[in-house]
């Protein structure tokens, strides 16, 4: 079975996702991306990469997501400034996973 790859974000980002053949959908609205993840959830998506910026916006959507098999949501730095999101969402995944915050900083 072959896994269907999205990615969402901001336009100069999705290029680099389109050069190694994912399906890119390029938003510049918040409301416009949560419609699409759930529309690219509803397709049978196995991976939707969101840049942090997106993301952070739609952290209720990522939530609603993350106790599901299907589709993993990763989330991404984007090009612009960074917020930290990316970081927190796989710190939060790590703790699930193994019970012990190994990303702790010094």
């Amino acid at each position: 079975m072959k896994t269907k790859i999205a990615a969402i974000g901001e336009n100069d980002i999705m290029l680099i996702f389109k050069a190694i053949g994912v399906d890119v959908f390029p938003v510049s609205e918040v409301d416009e991306a949560a419609v699409k993840i759930k529309h690219l959830a509803a397709e049978g998506y196995g991976i939707i990469f969101v840049t942090e910026t997106i993301a952070a916006k739609l952290d209720f959507i990522i939530k609603e997501y993350s106790d599901k098999f299907l589709p993993s949501i990763v989330v991404i730095p984007g090009l612009g400034k960074r917020n930290d999101y990316a970081i927190q969402r796989l710190r939060s995944a790590i703790i699930k996973a193994v019970g012990v915050d190994v990303i702790t900083e010094q």
